[in-house]
């Protein structure tokens, strides 16, 4: 295999809309997307060290990584996403120093939306059974909760964490998106993408699907047997995905996640402000409806 570097990363946040860009840039034939949407190879050191709960196999060395770029003559770039990319603070000087004319994709949702769709998912996938609020009063050193509250209630305030890339790269090689402009107008994001990275547009219409949308189990068997990893991989080996989605419409439904508390949404709301107050002047993002809302719907 010839030497290569990645050109660009996807590097989050988690929950705003990083599995649709992954999935629209796979389809485009001058980008080669990793076949791994998440190999975490500049992040695994501080995710195993942390031990967090999603079990995922993530890559450790460099052939292992140049191994997932199986490429088309076609393609020009070849890019991955990683959302843990954008919490962990030596990650960009580490994607830096392995390519430094690398591009970098950041999109972010509104930070109380982001969090607790992150917390929905979870909830959906068995991996949590601990109320959205209790995990907020807990704090971040708590020892059964911690961890819980850097995905999600850390990982939304996006100041420092967009900072860092800032200071490690050149602003015409930092690319953010606002997740409602993808899922509003996803043709004239994409083609920013596409213009950012330097490629030609598609031709035809831009339409991106809906990408992890889930329901809970209906009761708590199911939600326990759902969070075994290898039983998620077995279902998907012995039945097709018609059958498997006829399976979750029985067992699964959006009735089963909780809902967001109002109280809970407008004190996230103050937790956040000042981080989004700091993101608006170094970004100049127009997020001005992010500091007057907290846009849980």
């Amino acid at each position: 295999m010839k030497n290569f570097k990645v050109d660009f990363f996807i590097v989050g946040a988690p929950k705003a809309g990083t599995t649709a860009l992954h999935a629209h840039l796979a389809k485009h034939p001058q980008v080669c997307m990793s076949s791994d949407k998440e190999p975490n190879y500049f992040s695994f050191e501080e995710i195993e060290k942390q031990q967090l709960y999603y079990h995922k196999e993530n890559v450790k060395s460099e052939s292992d990584y140049n191994a997932l770029f199986e490429c088309e003559e076609s393609a020009k770039l070849r890019g991955e996403a990683s959302v843990s990319y954008l919490l962990y603070k030596e990650v960009p000087q580490r994607i830096k120093s392995y390519n430094p004319d690398a591009k970098i994709i950041i999109s972010l949702r509104h930070p109380v939306q982001r969090a607790y769709s992150h917390f929905q998912m979870d909830y959906s996938l068995g991996l949590v059974n601990v109320s959205f609020e209790e995990i907020y009063r807990n704090g971040p050193n708590h020892s059964a909760t911690g961890n819980y509250f850097q995905q999600y209630f850390l990982l939304s305030d996006y100041a420092d964490q967009v900072e860092r890339y800032q200071n490690e790269f050149p602003h015409q090689q930092i690319c953010i998106l606002l997740h409602e402009d993808l899922i509003r107008d996803p043709e004239k994001t994409m083609k920013k993408v596409f213009h950012f990275l330097g490629i030609g547009k598609e031709i035809g219409p831009i339409e991106l699907e809906k990408q992890n949308v889930s329901g809970a189990g209906k009761n708590v068997l199911i939600r326990i047997l759902y969070q075994n990893n290898y039983f998620r991989k077995v279902s998907s080996y012995l039945f097709s995905e018609n059958i498997r989605n006829k399976i979750k419409s029985k067992l699964f439904s959006k009735e089963n996640i909780p809902s967001l508390k109002d109280h809970l949404a407008l004190e996230l709301q103050h937790y956040y402000h000042a981080g989004l107050v700091k993101l608006k002047e170094q970004t100049g993002l127009s997020i001005d409806h992010w500091l007057k809302s907290s846009a849980t719907k």
